[in-house]
């Protein structure tokens, strides 16, 4: 099909450029279409041909050997069910132990919470006071660094003017 498509853009780049557009479009119907539907019906045809062909060994087989065939298909296929079957039964288990596993941690959290109310709001002060805590050592030291800072370079500034002619 490739093929008849270039060779009908092969010929009708051929042709001389003088005629006008609507010639152009006359040639290009009158080559391009026989073409496309030649090209068409040569492919039906061949498939045509292999399913008869296919069809005729089909018939010329014994029918013990088609039935036998026909029956290890049928074998394959549940044989394939089963084992998809067993895949989706441990996959099953496995979500079923986990959602069971959820539940149970789920319940104790809960159980956690309800019991110790009071100890859980100490926790919470306390990981509080501790942020805090942290945030004021940091800015404390963060003011050390900048006071040392100055204190380091304004007298070396002084240095290097007195010396620096």
């Amino acid at each position: 099909m490739t093929f008849v498509v270039l060779g009908a853009v092969a010929l009708i780049q051929q042709m001389p450029r003088s005629s006008a557009s609507g010639d152009w479009a006359a040639i290009g119907i009158v080559i391009y279409i026989p073409m496309i539907v030649f090209s068409a019906l040569v492919t039906r045809m061949r498939r045509l041909t292999a399913a008869a062909r296919e069809q005729q060994q089909e018939a010329e087989a014994d029918p013990r050997e088609r039935l036998h065939r026909r029956i290890a298909a049928i074998n394959t296929t549940f044989a394939d069910a089963a084992t998809l079957m067993n895949e989706l039964r441990r996959d099953l288990e496995a979500q079923q132990a986990v959602r069971d596993a959820l539940v149970a941690e789920t319940e104790e959290h809960r159980e956690v919470l309800a019991i110790e109310p009071e100890r859980a709001q100490r926790i919470r002060q306390i990981l509080v006071g501790e942020t805090k805590a942290t945030i004021r050592a940091e800015r404390r030291q963060q003011w050390i660094f900048f006071a040392l800072g100055v204190a380091i370079s304004v007298p070396i500034g002084v240095l290097i003017n007195l010396f620096v002619p």
